[in-house]
């Protein structure tokens, strides 16, 4: 009869935790939606994606930017992505654009932001939720008939005149070269010089290892000299892109250009190397950041790597489709 007053009392108290609990539960939830438009596209095509990120209210993003939260598969490639923005719902809202070169149904790549968390300092990574797409093929099966082109026809002969006019003219133009032919003289046997052999093209390698040449023998003077000097040589990263890939580098910030690599030139962790190479041009641009002359010449080297290795690297497949469409 005595436990009951405690039983009475300590019941409130169990459900008064369960419900903080169940309530922690609810508020600790993170989604991260992914829907693709369109749901049906053909091979290469662009598909949009648009991101819808809720958060815990004690979470704040590290990061605006979504990228792939694993390694790209095979015929996947991001075109475009765009910062999260957060609306009057505190909703996180933002768009990707990808191509894919597999057909059926497959597999949106899951994309990924890093949060962490302010009162513990928990860190983590938000995914995109998984969301398929069908691809087909561009041309139907079965080897349709193209309409558009027409068999063509065969060619008509001359006709009797017009033969007799030319075996006529034929026959004047070889008296002429008989009668203009006459013995000549022999000269004496000159040796002539080979002719100088024009030097080759050079290609886009080529022409960025030039520039990073000049850039070498460069000695600039006083932070804003450096951050210009740093400038340069990613600028000349830059114009590979565009010169060798047709990829508008120049117009796309860093976490774009990241993301817009041709898969080639961002496996075996070179995305990851170009990625290092921006932030330290960004640490003494923005940050005032102060290096010597050794981490001039460290970072050259290490720019000179990578343009190397991105030439070393072999078109894959998904370039050469792309390339033809």
């Amino acid at each position: 009869m005595a436990l009951k007053p405690i039983v009475y009392a300590v019941l409130p108290l169990l459900l008064w935790a369960g419900r903080s609990a169940a309530g922690q539960s609810l508020t600790d939830i993170r989604s991260f939606e992914v829907t693709a438009v369109p749901a049906k596209a053909t091979v290469g095509d662009s598909i949009v994606l648009t991101f819808r990120l809720h958060l815990n209210e004690r979470d704040l993003l590290t990061d605006t930017v979504p990228s792939p939260a694993d390694e790209l598969p095979p015929g996947v490639r991001v075109l475009s992505v765009e910062r999260l923005q957060r609306g009057a719902d505190r909703a996180f809202t933002g768009r990707a654009v990808i191509a894919l070169y597999r057909i059926g149904v497959l597999d949106l790549p899951e994309f990924g932001v890093p949060w962490v968390q302010v009162v513990t300092g928990h860190r983590g990574l938000a995914r995109t939720a998984p969301a398929t797409v069908e691809i087909v093929p561009v041309l139907a099966a079965g080897n349709p008939t193209l309409r558009d082109i027409r068999e063509p026809e065969p060619p008509r002969g001359p006709g009797p005149l017009a033969l007799t006019a030319l075996g006529a003219a034929g026959a004047v133009v070889l008296a002429g070269l008989l009668l203009r032919r006459r013995p000549r003289a022999r000269t004496a046997v000159v040796t002539e010089m080979p002719a100088a052999v024009p030097s080759a093209p050079r290609g886009p390698w080529e022409e960025a290892l030039a520039r990073l040449e000049r850039i070498a023998g460069e000695r600039p003077e006083g932070r804003e000299a450096v951050a210009a000097w740093y400038a340069s040589v990613t600028d000349v990263l830059r114009e590979y892109l565009e010169e060798a890939e047709g990829l508008p580098a120049r117009e796309r910030t860093s976490s774009e250009l990241l993301w817009a690599l041709p898969p080639r030139l961002a496996e075996g962790g070179l995305r990851r190397r170009l990625q290092e190479t921006l932030w330290r041009a960004d640490l003494v641009k923005f940050a005032r950041a102060r290096p010597g002359p050794d981490d001039a010449a460290d970072y050259l080297a290490g720019v000179r790597e990578l343009l190397t290795r991105w030439h070393q690297a072999e078109p894959s497949a998904v370039g050469a489709t792309d390339a033809i469409r």
